[in-house]
């Protein structure tokens, strides 16, 4: 399917385009973190959108799909977070832990969202990964190595889609994290420590 592929680098490219606001995500050696202000940093790719809020104080970014998951999902990368370079050229043959901390909105029952990690421009991806959304703020993630190829082109993008029915159900995100692991953490060790 180079085609779809194509398409898919295609509409990603045009996303990168939207100029975001806000602050910017807090980056370490080994983290990449969206939360408070930075969230509006966030880039809507087609079939979605959000919207910054706060809630009792905290700022959350309500995130919402217009097209289904089905519909779009081959050539969107949803709601997306874009790795600033200095982050990214960290990444390549990394294991990375991907957590986002996710509700439901109060109106939606949603009881699963998907998140994805993507390397565009010719690196490997995820795949869209299903996650329990519930009523609560709960932290859900991934782990995932980095393919070692994935060429440094500030396209190392992590997704979500929040409602893949498309009916504009909203999900509430508190933060999103990428955690690159150390070197002796296997899979399995990663996974279990998701939302520790």
């Amino acid at each position: 399917m180079p085609g779809a592929a194509l398409v898919f680098a295609g509409l990603v490219a045009v996303a990168m385009i939207y100029e975001p606001a806000g602050e910017d995500p807090v980056v370490t050696q080994t983290e990449y973190v969206m939360a408070g202000p930075a969230l509006a940093q966030l880039v809507p790719g087609p079939g979605t959108g959000f919207q910054l809020i706060t809630t009792g104080g905290t700022p959350l970014a309500r995130l919402t799909a217009t097209a289904s998951l089905e519909a779009a999902g081959a050539m969107s990368a949803g709601i997306a977070a874009v790795m600033p370079a200095e982050f990214e050229a960290r990444l390549p043959g990394r294991l990375v832990k991907v957590e986002a901390r996710l509700r439901a909105g109060p109106e939606a029952g949603i009881e699963e969202a998907r998140i994805a990690y993507f390397s565009t421009g010719g690196g490997a991806a995820s795949g869209w990964r299903t996650v329990r959304v519930s009523e609560t703020f709960e932290t859900v993630g991934f782990c995932y190595t980095v393919d070692p190829e994935a060429p440094l082109n500030e396209m190392e993008i992590v997704g979500l889609w929040p409602d893949i029915r498309g009916a504009s159900r909203s999900l509430l995100l508190q933060e999103l994290r990428v955690t690159i692991q150390p070197g002796e953490v296997s899979q399995d060790e990663c996974e279990r420590s998701i939302g520790l």
